[in-house]
């Protein structure tokens, strides 16, 4: 059964009771789960809640013929049917907004969205052990640099490129990593907070239920959405646990996110009362302070998140590697290789390489796109907008898009670029050359994002 679905029914069970206990209060008890009669006068009579709506009943009767009474909520002939529909009425609004929370399961998608494309580029700073907990197909890089570096490479091309490409490429991927795992992180928070929501929430009403049940004499509940956020890395697995760890120095954020903690101590909220308006007042109260923790949750998101940026943004190069200079490179002269390895290198290596790095950036998108599961009602109070820290988060994605983006765009022109220089059969220096400043100079403005800047501006706009 479906929390909507269980919440209702418990709803329906407190109206009843709240019903119950509101009548005993008065003076009056019922007879089975029929009508109420008065304690000091049986001739008095009100007839029992209707069963298609509960208002249909609550004819007062004396002797068998109407007769007035006065409840808190109005009197005369029907004053029954006024305190069933008080308590129909009231009990309801306690939790109409809070039926329309955020679906966890809503998530789901999103979230093996993002977990595939953490993937694609689980990769070491050391270009190692890919083939054991990372994505196998990224063993391209520890094979490009090692072609790149090895003795029978060189020339001021091969040089350039070595050094200020092939070295910083893997560091650079798990940078990008880390950044694309964080934003399945705090996707999976996002998640885990509605998950003890919906617990809470559930556990609100039945604690009001026993409360009505019990007349007002019920105990406490602790909100356990505090914990939302205290074991992400089990609820967000990813097989690349070395991986995993080395992401987490990369980013404190994301590092502080996947430790679990100890679990913060649980808000504690309290029903009882002695009168059944008394309960939904404690209700209400109960489902004030969820709705505090659950803005605090979505707060300490927000700020890793944040912090995240401004980690990324401060330290660049960790995470965005310039437009190559092997791109700006037009000469050959000098340049000793193998032209086989080399071509091989830009036919075949590279655009491995750059696969991996598109197939990232698309996931990430895809995974981008869940505004509508965020949504919640303005009325329960958790954020001062529809969508709570969406607008942060997706920043957080559009950056892992963009850098990954930008770097399949630098490896693609980069094996343009050494395609060229490699393909020198019937072709002399002078067309090579030219064939290389033509593609030098086609790049225009690079990759057409700019992830570094765009999130600069955006730190700037929101500090």
């Amino acid at each position: 059964m479906g929390f909507v679905d269980q919440l209702d029914q418990t709803i329906e069970k407190i109206i009843d009771e709240a019903i119950d206990f509101y009548m005993d209060a008065q003076g009056w008890f019922r007879v089975g789960d029929g009508d109420f009669h008065h304690t000091t006068d049986i001739a008095w009579q009100v007839t029992a809640p209707g069963k298609s709506a509960r208002t249909t009943g609550g004819q007062v009767t004396k002797d068998g013929v109407p007769a007035e009474w006065g409840f808190d909520y109005g009197a005369g002939t029907n004053a029954g049917s006024l305190v069933y529909g008080h308590f129909e009425q009231t009990i309801r609004d306690v939790f109409s907004w809070w039926r329309s929370i955020p679906t966890p399961a809503d998530f789901d998608q999103y979230l093996n969205y993002l977990r595939d494309a953490a993937w694609y580029i689980s990769l070491t700073s050391q270009s190692d052990k890919v083939s054991d907990v990372g994505n196998a197909e990224l063993t391209a890089v520890d094979f490009l640099q090692k072609k790149i570096g090895g003795d029978d490479m060189g020339g001021l091309m091969i040089l350039t490129f070595d050094q200020n490409f092939c070295t910083p490429l893997p560091t650079v991927i798990h940078g990008q990593y880390a950044v694309t795992l964080l934003a399945g992180a705090t996707l999976c928070g996002e998640k885990e907070i509605w998950v003890k929501a919906e617990q809470d929430i559930l556990a609100i009403a039945d604690k009001m239920h026993a409360a009505m049940k019990d007349r007002g004499s019920a105990g406490a509940v602790d909100l356990g959405t505090i914990t939302a956020l205290v074991n992400i890395a089990a609820v967000f697995p990813t097989p690349a646990k070395p991986i995993l760890a080395g992401a987490g120095a990369v980013l404190s954020s994301l590092d502080s996110l996947l430790k679990a903690g100890d679990a913060p101590s649980k808000p504690s909220v309290e029903f009882a009362a002695d009168r059944p308006d008394g309960v939904i007042t404690k209700t209400n109260e109960a489902l004030k302070k969820l709705a505090e923790t659950i803005r605090g949750r979505e707060d300490e998101i927000a700020h890793k998140i944040k912090d995240a940026i401004n980690t990324v943004t401060s330290r660049a190069g960790s995470f965005d590697m310039p437009k190559p200079t092997v791109l700006d490179e037009t000469q050959i002269d000098g340049m000793k290789v193998d032209l086989g390895d080399l071509n091989f290198l830009a036919t075949d290596t590279l655009p491995k390489i750059e696969k991996q790095l598109n197939l990232a950036s698309d996931y990430v998108s895809y995974g981008g796109g869940c505004s509508d599961t965020w949504y919640r009602p303005m009325d329960i109070g958790v954020s001062d907008t529809v969508y709570g820290p969406y607008d942060t988060w997706a920043e957080l994605a559009s950056l892992a898009e963009g850098l990954t983006t930008d770097l399949a765009w630098e490896v693609k022109e980069s094996a343009a670029h050494l395609a060229i220089a490699a393909e020198q059969t019937g072709r002399t220096e002078a067309e090579i050359e030219a064939s290389m400043k033509r593609h030098a100079e086609g790049l225009g403005g690079g990759s057409g994002v700019d992830p570094i800047g765009d999130a600069s501006k955006w730190v700037k706009e929101n500090p």
